[in-house]
């Protein structure tokens, strides 16, 4: 099957890797180095035997919302530009090597027709493997991971780093979906009119993985009121909040979801 799939172009990991570098210089990782190293480490271990879907930590249902949102996470985790972190200075090689293992799993999978070809090509003990975690990720590290996760989330809160605290709970219910941290999840990014869609989602699946929130109701009600009502139009452009909940919480300058086009930039297209 490694024949018939898309290899990145020398165009195509140009963009990307400009793209990750740019967005880790205004806003860097802010996570544990040890959990940082762990991470990378894992992906190494399986980046020559997993399939696309085991390397983004994404089961074959995913979205494309949810496969572009797992891309830009794990590379900013992999970017060479953080040699230096990983304690891989002069073995950015290595790096380089598992940043286009992971492109190339992007530019498979978001993109229909190139995904409808990798999901016909796959045998049924990947398809097997693939709706399961990956194989560096038992079930208890993934926990302890998630744990750790919302931990340094609520740390984040209490400083008023809403932005941050949505990015790490963000990349917790990716690698450990749970009702809890999809419900404070959901809390956080209806806080922003501009996010009240990803918000609603959120809070659904939470109840859906059967949270005991008794706020989560109302809560989700009325993101979907705000929703309907077009509040976000409202919103400044810039951080994506009303004037006076801008100036009530740090957000930022946060950016609205985005999706990564992988022809944007590439060979002078759009």
């Amino acid at each position: 099957m490694e024949s018939d799939v898309h290899r990145p172009t020398e165009d195509e990991l140009r963009v990307f890797s400009e793209r990750i570098a740019r967005r880790l210089a205004e806003r860097p990782l802010d996570l544990d180095p040890g959990f940082h190293r762990e991470r990378v480490a894992g992906l190494l271990r399986i980046a020559g035997e997993a399939s696309f879907y085991q390397l983004l930590d994404l089961p074959p249902t995913s979205t494309a919302q949810e496969i572009h949102d797992a891309y830009e996470q794990i590379a900013r985790l992999v970017h060479p530009v953080n040699a230096p972190l990983l304690g891989l200075e002069g073995r950015e090689g290595v790096l380089e090597m598992l940043f286009e293992r992971i492109t190339q799993a992007y530019l498979n999978l978001s993109q229909p027709d190139r995904r409808k070809a990798y999901d016909r090509g796959m045998s049924s003990q990947a398809w097997s493997a693939a709706l399961g975690p990956a194989p560096s990720q038992r079930r208890d590290e993934v926990r302890d991971l998630s744990d750790r996760y919302y931990k340094r989330a609520l740390e984040l809160i209490a400083k008023e780093e809403l932005f941050l605290a949505i990015e790490v709970l963000r990349e917790a219910v990716r690698i450990s979906p749970q009702a809890d941290l999809y419900a404070l999840l959901g809390k956080l990014q209806a806080k922003n009119p501009r996010w009240l869609r990803a918000a609603t989602e959120s809070l659904q699946q939470a109840m859906a993985l059967g949270s005991r929130d008794p706020e989560l109701a109302a809560a989700l009600h009325d993101a979907q009121d705000r929703l309907a009502a077009g509040e976000w139009r409202a919103a400044n452009p810039t951080t994506g909040m009303s004037t006076r909940a801008a100036r009530a919480s740090k957000w930022e300058d946060a950016p609205d979801v985005e999706v990564f086009d992988p022809e944007e930039e590439i060979g002078g297209r759009r």
